[in-house]
């Protein structure tokens, strides 16, 4: 064998190698365990956002509400959840700040790293383990740069979640706050936080202020502070003052200080709003943050660095009302390695209310079926019936013996529910009668025009009662046909109220968020519309061989006077003779 057939033998063999690794290789996406039911991925978009500079590690807030995610898919604690980056093989740090089953909303932060404008990023959530333990950290979940971060949940001294620095003021909580509770400052007492959270040198303070009044925001004495002087806030440093930026009142702003050694940075909502040249004093005593100041503030973090400027950017998009950063998937499931499916997405984000309202229209719909298998059954034995009788009836002579009545015939079996059987068994029996009245005042064979109406009147009395059962249980299809779709409609209502007041609460607006919501919501509508429209045409259909049977039973009955009237007449008893 040559060289050159040696080669190419070589890279055949080569060749079906690579292809047989690249066919049979794991794929990178791993970390999904077989006890996780269930994940989500979270798209991560930092341009969309106003991210304008990378971000290698900060805690990124993810909102969780019944227009996102499904709570009955976790443990009621919330214990099972797992967080894993974008690449699906590294699990992040994270810890949940609120969880609430009942009102269907929940706050987790996330230890998110490599944050770059311009470039898809995600993270994914995993749960539906009922064995997991609980796999939070909350003080992994910030950078070590952190020296205290403050949520203010709970009750009582405010807690440092990151390094456990201990805080000081009489404080009162805001359930209702920007990201869970909120701090609320009366005017007189601030949050009071050890000057040794405090680096000198480098250092980053951040929060959310909702200021009512103008004060002191945030104190280092002897070092720098923030102040909010009509409308505007201010940098005061070694007896210089930044220009000042708006902050109006009644309005949640993300406000940062960034002192890097040589000057001190205002950041606004992550923009850039005021600057003092110099380096930071050492503090002479404790932080103050909303001393003197009325209004709320929430989510304060101090850092032992100065932060970029993105990073500010990334918490003003991610945690403040709208959040614009983060887009929800549709959940995957475990065991058919795709999603639920999209009535199973539907019947996940369904409400309380709707299923109320689905459960109304399902019983609903179940006496409607019911009553339209019975009426046909019904309907089905008196016409079978009536064919029956009818041909036994046509068989018989029409005059027969000496007038002594209607004569009695078997129409044979499967005539027991026929109604015009019922007509005629009532004209023989009331013809007889008549006929027995006769014979005692002389008259043999005869009956007088005003015991033929009497007989006509028994029939018209006895087809009022036919035609009661006929429609007997009716009104049940009627209810359906007019009551389904409004109430199915008051349950979307409903939904779609519900719906948009969790996405509210959680301070989320996107398409992801509420739209699972509202499709659900109108499940509802769809349910009463699956009531009504068999309802209408069953019972259009019963309606027509209701009125079929109806005026077949009139007609007997007008056949049945005439033979009475034609063949008993009023004769007297000497012309007879």
């Amino acid at each position: 064998m040559s060289i050159v057939q040696r080669a190419r033998k070589g890279a055949v063999a080569g060749a079906v190698a690579l292809a047989a690794i690249t066919l049979f290789a794991t794929p990178a996406s791993a970390w999904w365990q077989a006890d996780y039911a269930y994940r989500t991925r979270i798209n991560l978009n930092a341009q969309a956002a106003g991210v304008t500079g990378e971000v290698s590690r900060a805690p990124v807030l993810v909102r969780l509400h019944q227009g996102n995610f499904n709570f009955a898919d976790v443990k009621p604690d919330g214990s099972d959840l797992r967080f894993v980056a974008g690449d699906d093989r590294t699990p992040l740090k994270f810890h949940i700040e609120k969880w609430d089953v009942a009102g269907q909303t929940a706050l987790i932060w996330v230890d998110v790293q490599a944050l770059q404008p311009g470039q898809a990023a995600a993270i994914y959530a995993y749960y539906g383990n009922k064995e997991a333990k609980p796999g939070q950290d909350v003080a992994g979940s910030f950078a070590p740069d952190y020296r205290a971060v403050f949520h203010f949940d709970g009750t009582g001294p405010a807690k440092d979640v990151a390094r456990g620095v201990p805080a000081g003021g009489a404080l009162t909580r805001n359930a209702s706050g920007l990201i869970g509770q909120s701090l609320t400052l009366d005017g007189a007492t601030g949050l009071s936080v050890p000057a040794s959270a405090f680096a000198a040198g480098q250092l980053s303070v951040s929060f959310w202020a909702k200021p009512a009044s103008d004060g002191v925001l945030f104190a280092l004495p002897g070092a720098v502070s923030l102040v909010l002087e009509g409308g505007q806030l201010f940098v005061d440093q070694g007896g210089n003052r930044s220009a000042g930026a708006a902050l109006a009142a009644g309005a949640w702003a993300h406000v940062a200080l960034v002192s890097d050694g040589k000057k001190t940075l205002l950041f606004v909502g992550g923009q850039p709003a005021g600057e003092v040249a110099g380096a930071l004093a050492p503090a002479s005593g404790d932080a103050v943050f909303g001393e003197g100041l009325r209004g709320e503030i929430d989510e304060v973090r101090v850092a032992g660095a100065a932060l970029p400027q993105a990073m500010f950017q990334l918490a003003a998009a991610s945690e403040g009302q709208g959040p614009k950063l983060a887009t929800f998937d549709t959940p995957e499931q475990v065991e058919t390695g795709g999603g639920h499916g999209y009535f199973g997405i539907l019947f996940s984000a369904l409400t309380w209310d709707a299923w109320a309202v689905i459960a109304i229209l399902g019983v609903m719909l179940v006496l409607a079926l019911w009553t339209m298998l019975s009426k046909h059954l019904l309907f089905s034995r008196i016409e079978k019936a009536n064919e029956t009788f009818l041909e036994a009836y046509r068989a018989q002579a029409r005059r027969s013996g000496d007038h002594d009545g209607l004569p009695a015939f078997d129409p044979g079996p499967g005539s027991e529910s026929s109604t015009l059987s019922q007509l005629y068994q009532l004209g023989r029996r009331e013809l007889a009668e008549r006929l027995k009245e006769g014979r005692a005042t002389g008259s043999r064979f005869a009956i007088r025009a005003q015991s033929i109406a009497a007989i006509r009147s028994a029939l018209d009395a006895e087809q009022v009662i036919e035609n009661q059962k006929l429609s007997e249980r009716m009104g049940l299809l009627t209810n359906s046909i007019s009551g389904g779709p409004f109430i199915g409609l008051a349950g979307t209502v409903l939904g779609v109220m519900i719906t948009f007041a969790s996405v509210a609460a959680a301070g989320e607006v996107n398409i992801n968020a509420i739209a699972p919501g509202i499709a659900a919501a109108l499940l509802a509508t769809v349910a009463g519309l699956i009531v009504a429209i068999p309802s209408m045409f069953g019972y259009n259909s019963l309606l027509v061989r209701s009125k079929k049977i109806t005026a077949r039973n009139q007609i007997f009955a007008d056949e049945l006077e005439k033979r009475i009237a034609e063949t008993w007449q009023d004769i007297p008893a000497a012309q007879a003779a």
